[in-house]
Formats: C-alpha cells, structure tokens, sequence
C-alpha cells in the first residue's frame, strides 16, 4: 500500500474534520424541551388577552408603509405585519427588553427568548402579527435584513415611553 504525503494526509484530516463540523449545526444550543415550552407559554399569555395598543406594518420592495411606532413601556403592542412586496422581507427589532411573541402563517413562532430580538421573516404575501410588552422606555430602531434594504431606507424606530 503506498504511503501518503504529508500534505494529502493533512488534506485528508482537515476534509474529516470540515464534515464533521458541518454536522454538528450551526453551533448555537437547541432550547431544551423546557425552554420551548416556557417560550410556547409566554408567547400564550401574550396573546391570550387585547392589546392596549395596535400598529401595522406594510412591507413593499425597500419600505414600509410606517417608519414611527409608539408604545407604552409595559403595555402590549401588537404589529400586523403583511409582505406586500415581490420578495421576502422581515421584521427586526434588536436589544428590546421585554416579552415577545410571532404569530405567522397561525402559529406561534420563537422570536429568539432571552436574546432580546425580533426576527419576524415574510415572504412575499405572507402576514404576522408580533406582539411586545417592552419594559424600559427608549427608542428603538427596527429594520429588514434582506441584504441592501435597510441601506436603502427600509427601516424605522420604535418609541416606548
């Protein structure tokens, strides 16, 4: 049996391991059992009840319809969120302290618990509703993510007082 170079043995190992990498994931924790269930059990309670407060949120191709949202600190917001566009688009609000919850396509998604974001992904004619109770009072920006959007004007803030 011939020998292998230094060099195809190190391509060999580092081909091994690139794999092996690749399937573990993405390297972030799966929630536990527990974990959903809490989240599953705080997105419920937020939307078990009214809001106190309503706003909703039009995406088209590099906007939306409303730039300036209001809040109350610890009051729930509620945001319907409609795709209008031709392409996806999303929702997300980083740093808000607070609960919060993702209704699309009429299921409860996780909005990444405890991370203090929202991810709300749409595509095209697709709608959802976020619900926050925000607990401190500041300014908060929300933007699409979709490369190049929030670059050309597709984004706004957040005003909780």
């Amino acid at each position: 049996m011939p020998r292998m170079s230094a060099r195809a043995l190190g391509i060999v190992v580092a081909s091994t391991l690139a794999v092996a990498l690749a399937a573990c994931g993405s390297g972030e924790p799966k929630p536990t059992t527990a974990e959903a269930d809490a989240t599953k059990a705080a997105a419920a309670a937020l939307f078990s009840g009214p809001a106190a407060q309503t706003a909703s949120l039009e995406m088209t191709d590099l906007k939306y319809s409303n730039t300036a949202l209001a809040a109350k600190a610890g009051d729930v917001l509620e945001v319907s969120l409609a795709n209008k566009g031709s392409i996806e688009h999303d929702f997300t609000l980083a740093k808000v302290p607070g609960e919060k919850a993702l209704r699309v396509g009429g299921k409860d998604t996780d909005v990444s618990a405890g991370k203090n974001e929202v991810h709300a992904h749409l595509r095209s004619g697709e709608s959802g509703v976020v619900r926050l109770k925000v607990s401190e009072a500041g300014t908060y920006e929300f933007w699409c993510t979709v490369a190049g959007h929030k670059e050309a004007g597709m984004k706004g803030t957040l005003t909780v007082q």
